[in-house]
């Protein structure tokens, strides 16, 4: 563990084994940069988020290129990872794709000061981690020559036209047979403050602030009081605005499906039921539930022939328009069959982290996306060699 660099999912299995805080961080006292790095990621796990941005900031001035061996030896591929510096969910998580593979990765952050290097460290394929939206253009604008000059398959190369806002895919998958993309409107406070003045608003609607990741200041307003509430609780300067579209089932639980899309192949990752319309995977209670757990299951196993075969159309027509290779898409389906979209990015976790005694079915469908990554990989390899 001498001065290597450690992944978020090694230190979190670490702490989860008993390791301390001082046993995590001695074996790179002295190396700064890993030392400084490590302390980043505890912070993150610990949920502080200032202080790990200031301490991994202060780690890339000193080194910005990081090497993780492979889980499996010997090694047979070499992937590149680019990353920008900042939150946990400004990149794809990529460690968790990898667990367990014979893969050795370069780490290159990039900053939108830092220097670049000269040429890119030595590699078979790069994948680029940043998430794609519109407000890290200048960054992939100062590493495009960068990747220009390099012979090499690149996995998620950044388009020009192209981002994840929610109300450009709003209007990028509009019209899509089957699918419901609930109408996305990007407000300024003062035009959300007028139109809840002016008593214009159709409720129920849902609201979020702009940059708002894992539902952080979501919320749906169904009158004038909740949304003159919720104006003095959130002081962030724009918001998404969309319409509320009811997908709860008739036996009155709410279902969330995450969908990974592979160079347009769609793989099922998992299925979140609540009691509550905001439905995420660690607050649904899936682990308290045995019910729950036989349903998603079931599911899973069944997807293939049943959730995904009513909906291949779809899943293929959103691929071909958001047209890069890994990306995730959060739905749900109405009680009329309609397959109803929430979201897509590509830094969406993706993971096998879940207790193997109580979601043993969740190894098993996940080792089948991990390998379809691994294969896509592959593919890339050796239409390099061709």
């Amino acid at each position: 563990m001498r001065n290597r660099f450690i992944s978020t999912l090694e230190l979190v299995r670490l702490l989860a084994r008993g390791a301390s805080v001082e046993q995590l961080l001695s074996p790179c006292a002295d190396d700064s940069a890993h030392l400084l790095m490590r302390m980043s990621m505890l912070f993150n796990i610990f949920g502080n988020a200032e202080n790990a941005n200031a301490l991994q900031l202060q780690a890339l001035g000193l080194q910005q290129h990081y090497s993780l061996p492979a889980s499996t030896k010997p090694a047979t591929l070499r992937l590149l990872v680019i990353l920008k510096n900042g939150f946990f969910l400004d990149n794809t998580p990529f460690e968790f794709l990898i667990d367990g593979a014979d893969i050795d990765v370069e780490i290159l952050y990039v900053t939108i000061d830092s220097p670049l290097p000269e040429s890119l460290p030595e590699h078979d394929i790069v994948f680029i981690a940043i998430a794609q939206f519109e407000h890290y253009r200048p960054l992939f604008d100062r590493i495009a020559p960068l990747l220009e000059s390099d012979a090499g398959p690149v996995i998620n190369m950044p388009a020009r036209e192209f981002g994840f806002e929610r109300d450009r895919l709003n209007d990028l998958l509009a019209g899509i047979p089957g699918l419901l993309v609930p109408k996305t409107t990007k407000v300024r406070r003062d035009e959300l403050l007028g139109l809840v003045d002016r008593e214009v608003l159709s409720f129920p609607v849902i609201v979020r602030p702009l940059l708002s990741q894992a539902g952080k200041g979501l919320d749906r307003l169904t009158s004038r009081a909740e949304a003159c509430v919720y104006l003095t609780r959130q002081s962030e300067p724009s918001f998404y605005l969309a319409s509320y579209v009811d997908y709860q089932s008739t036996d009155g639980q709410y279902r969330k499906c995450r969908v990974l899309l592979l160079r347009g192949q769609p793989f099922i990752c998992h299925l979140a039921i609540s009691s509550n319309w905001m439905v995420h995977y660690q607050s649904a209670g899936m682990e308290r539930s045995e019910v729950k757990r036989q349903e998603e299951a079931a599911f899973m196993e069944n997807s293939e022939n049943e959730f995904i075969s009513r909906h291949s159309s779809i899943f293929s027509e959103i691929a071909a328009r958001i047209g890069i290779d890994y990306f995730v898409i959060d739905c749900a389906e109405t009680q009329d069959g309609k397959l109803l979209f929430f979201e897509a990015d590509n830094v969406s976790i993706i993971h096998a982290a879940d207790s193997v005694d109580l979601f043993p079915y969740k190894q098993v469908q996940m080792r089948k996306v991990f390998q379809a990554f691994r294969s896509l990989l592959d593919s890339a390899r050796h239409e390099r060699a061709r």
